[in-house]
């Protein structure tokens, strides 16, 4: 098993190096490593260059946003499978060595993925909690991502996966245009086309920087293109049985409503919690953030902040 690396780069000068480490510590390492720069204005790619390691690729362009530059480096993938790491995450030593291995395991895959774990800047790490997979081992494959994504954190993490890359490519890649969950509709273009096979073990290492607290809320936006195209997928997650489609798609809404709460949006905050009723089993929680978006917007927003404080 082949597999190509690529690494999106946009000013990360003071972690791309960290990131690069964990790479080279990996018991099995990847066949290349295609790090796409994104326009950075900061010293990023002459810290790359100065490596002057044989397995990287560095490719610049102008800045696009994270799709324009993970689709970049998937175009430019050598090998059939390619994983992706952002420039400020790390992986565990074996994390490459368990892919290959989930890959011997269930060899008809085109999906693959680790468990993972949040590293906050306290020092503090938190394990992603998965809720219902439907099996006990450390290996296996999911067969309920949908139920497993609606009731706790997403099973798939940017950093923390390999895909076959003629498989990607069939789905579009990553969504270019969309500023924040973009990665999120390209797992659920995967899932209903596919399987997932793996590893409850948390190798992929997302680091909470401090200048990303917030991030998704700065890049959020009244329109809703991830919610409309989960929703035109609804027909096909039904057919092909996808237990718990329609959960993952109000815990969706809810999400955004709850974002739109913290810009101060709450006319667009209250119908993301109305669509999300049709769907959830969390009604209780969506009256009262209905009830909440009904009050004034600084005292709204100082409420949600509370309850859904970072770590």
């Amino acid at each position: 098993m082949k597999v190509s690396l690529i690494i999106p780069l946009y000013n990360k000068e003071e972690t791309i190096l960290e990131t690069l480490k964990s790479v080279f510590n990996q018991i099995e390492r990847p066949d290349e490593i295609i790090i796409v720069d994104d326009g950075s204005q900061d010293s990023s790619c002459r810290l790359v260059e100065r490596l002057n390691n044989p397995l990287i690729k560095l490719v610049c362009q102008s800045n696009q946003g994270v799709s324009a530059a993970r689709n970049r480096g998937v175009e430019l993938a050598s090998y059939d499978w390619v994983t992706f790491l952002d420039a400020d995450d790390q992986w565990d030593f074996e994390f490459l060595k368990e892919i290959r291995y989930l890959h011997s395991l269930f060899p008809d895959e085109k999906v693959l993925a680790t468990s993972y774990k949040f590293v906050y800047p306290s020092g503090k790490i938190e394990y992603a909690k998965l809720n219902f997979i439907n099996f006990s081992e450390d290996h296996g494959v999911v067969e309920n991502y949908f139920e497993v994504a609606a009731s706790s954190h997403p099973p798939i993490n940017s950093s923390a996966i390999a895909i076959k890359k003629s498989e990607l490519v069939e789905v579009g890649g990553f969504p270019v245009g969309i500023k924040s969950g973009e990665d999120l509709l390209t797992w659920t273009r995967l899932m209903v086309r596919h399987r997932l096979a793996y590893s409850q073990r948390p190798l992929g290492n997302y680091i909470y920087h401090t200048a990303n607290a917030g991030a998704a809320v700065i890049r959020e936006t009244d329109t809703d293109p991830i919610g409309r195209e989960m929703l035109e997928l609804l027909p096909l997650a039904l057919k092909a049985g996808k237990v718990g489609y329609t959960l993952y798609l109000g815990r969706w809404y809810k999400s955004k409503g709850i974002i739109l709460l913290e810009l101060g949006k709450n006319t667009h905050a209250r119908r993301k919690f109305i669509q999300a009723f049709s769907h959830s089993r969390e009604r209780l929680k969506l009256i009262i953030l209905l009830f909440v978006s009904l009050l004034p917007a600084k005292v709204s927003k100082k409420i949600i902040l509370k309850i859904y404080k970072p770590v």
